[in-house]
């Protein structure tokens, strides 16, 4: 077997310039440093010209291979919503003959991750702001339910119902296979059963599916108040009920930060569901059963209470207790 490709790469200002010069962008790199956060690995371009903006560059590893045209796409129908801040695809390689790795070319937003702030500042005010881009994001009507690919839609469905038992079926089979308890698993699928009426939507949306501290970008104003200046890494993106990405970025940002729920849902507004609260805590029960998942796969500690551990704690008291009323601190 091959060994994988490195994906952190020495990019020299000569490679970056030849770079430019492919895509016809009119300007000279002066530095180059790469980002930190993200799924991939990024680079900031700083340009020679006093007034231009830098440029990001973004590299892709082999597989899965859709993902470099996933948010190409993603970026091309936000760059219709001018008002939700995001970066724009400038150019997408897959030659690998400039570099041993796919990669784009992308607009730079100002400001640094929320995370950042999280330990100097009060920042209950930058997830209002985050909770209010995300429903500005919801905006974006999809003609029907699914995970998106670089041609769009995979499998798509008419309905809620049908897209979320398809995404049930799948967490719970990834939860099987990477050793979840087989008698936990069946009460969580009873109880997801159970509340299938909850799915009822108004319609798929565009969702970010994977909102958190990392992917949200803020910024000091003059008057010193912080303030969302954009939402990165699209990579998850996909089509559904508004309220399976709402729980997804409550879920996500509390782990991190206790305090987000309260001021997401505040910046969110009001939620049309008949029972939003139950609904919010049966797409809660996916993400827990998918990141149980996910990180045991990665190898973490299955004792961790930040992680797999505390994740099969609160599987447990699920399957004690149903469907609980989502109560943010």
């Amino acid at each position: 077997m091959a060994p994988p490709r490195r994906l952190t790469l020495d990019v020299d200002l000569a490679t970056a310039e030849e770079i430019l010069r492919r895509w016809d962008i009119p300007s000279t790199p002066a530095r180059i440093g790469r980002l930190e956060g993200g799924s991939t690995e990024v680079y900031r371009i700083d340009l020679d010209e006093a007034d231009a903006a830098p440029l990001v560059l973004k590299i892709y590893p082999d597989e899965p291979d859709w993902r470099p045209g996933k948010e190409r796409l993603v970026a091309d129908w936000l760059h219709r919503a001018p008002e939700i801040p995001a970066p724009g695809c400038l150019a997408l390689d897959t030659s690998r003959d400039l570099l041993p790795l796919r990669f784009a070319l992308m607009t730079v937003l100002p400001g640094t991750m929320v995370r950042s702030w999280m330990t100097t500042t009060n920042v209950d005010q930058v997830y209002r702001q985050a909770g209010a881009l995300l429903r500005q994001m919801h905006a974006i009507r999809m003609p029907s339910y699914g995970y998106i690919k670089d041609q769009g839609i995979e499998k798509p469905m008419a309905s809620n119902r049908e897209h979320m038992a398809y995404a049930f079926e799948g967490a719970f089979r990834r939860f099987r296979e990477a050793g979840g308890d087989e008698e936990l698993a069946r009460q969580l699928e009873a109880l997801a059963a159970a509340n299938m009426d909850l799915t009822d939507s108004r319609g798929p949306v565009l969702c970010h599916d994977d909102l958190h501290q990392g992917n949200v970008l803020v910024e000091r104003q003059p008057d010193g108040e912080l303030c969302v200046s954009g939402l990165v890494d699209f990579g998850n993106a996909r089509a559904a009920d508004p309220l399976f990405d709402l729980a997804k970025a409550i879920f996500c940002s509390s782990h991190e930060d206790p305090r987000a729920a309260r001021p997401l849902l505040e910046g969110y507004g009001e939620l049309d569901h008949p029972d939003a609260e139950a609904a919010l805590q049966l797409y809660t029960l996916h993400h827990r059963v998918s990141m149980w998942a996910f990180l045991t796969r990665l190898g973490r500690d299955p004792s961790a209470l930040d992680g797999p551990g505390g994740l099969i704690r609160d599987l447990n008291e699920m399957a004690r207790c149903g469907l609980d009323k989502v109560q943010p601190e």
